[in-house]
């Protein structure tokens, strides 16, 4: 059964979102506050949010910061120029309530077909930044090198250290990283963007731009600085 986060501080209007939702098979989790949802930290399926003030803007600037998943808001009688906000912002996308089973239902399968993909990729940055930070330093430093320069001698000539001691720091990091090669290292490096090379997504003018690595160049990206200059 698919799964929602239903966010709303109205409790009849929350309640009778969940049982529509229950209606067409789809799985609700209450929440009363945003704050509420974020200490539960959900890690999979879509969020349904009642859009007031500030607080769907910043459910998605931290949602990118931490697990990402898909924002549906939803409001009575919205403004044009709020939806147009709310979508440039990262918001999946965005329904007038009281919603209406069939029509949500059609969004929603919708919206899960466009975004297995994109949740895939986004799970795959956001473990990689995380594994990324348990780097020190001069870790940091030698992973960049690794695609830079390649090998611990090419990396020791730039940084005016001993191959030894580079060769110290590259198993560290790959320890840390929990990687057996270097290709394996600086694709998770990529994936992180600690090499900033990841685009913002190029949409037409009439859709939203929904702020992740463009699907056209995202792996392109990452095969070719995970096979560039690496030493064998």
């Amino acid at each position: 059964m698919s799964k929602v986060y239903v966010v709303d501080d109205d409790a009849m209007r929350r309640a009778q979102i969940c049982r529509l939702l229950a209606s067409e098979n789809i799985h609700p989790e209450p929440f009363d506050s945003i704050d509420e949802l974020l200490q539960f930290t959900p890690s999979r399926g879509f969020i349904l949010v009642y859009d007031e003030g500030e607080g769907v803007l910043d459910l998605v600037q931290k949602l990118e910061r931490d697990t990402w998943l898909p924002v549906i808001a939803y409001c009575d009688r919205p403004e044009t120029a709020r939806i147009v906000t709310a979508m440039q912002s990262g918001v999946a996308s965005y329904v007038v309530y009281p919603l209406k089973a069939d029509e949500f239902r059609r969004e929603y399968d919708k919206l899960q077909g466009a975004f297995a993909v994109k949740f895939a990729k986004q799970q795959r940055s956001t473990a990689a930044r995380k594994m990324l930070e348990t780097l020190s330093n001069r870790e940091r430093e030698i992973l960049a090198c690794m695609l830079d320069h390649g090998t611990s001698k090419a990396i020791a000539r730039h940084l005016g250290i001993s191959p030894r001691t580079v060769e110290a720091h590259r198993a560290n990091l790959m320890a840390r990283l929990e990687v057996r090669t270097a290709a394996q290292a600086i694709r998770i490096a990529v994936e992180g963007d600690a090499f900033g090379l990841t685009v913002e997504a190029s949409a037409p003018d009439d859709s939203p731009a929904l702020g992740i690595a463009c699907d056209d160049r995202y792996e392109e990206l990452v095969e070719q600085a995970a096979g560039a200059r690496v030493a064998a």
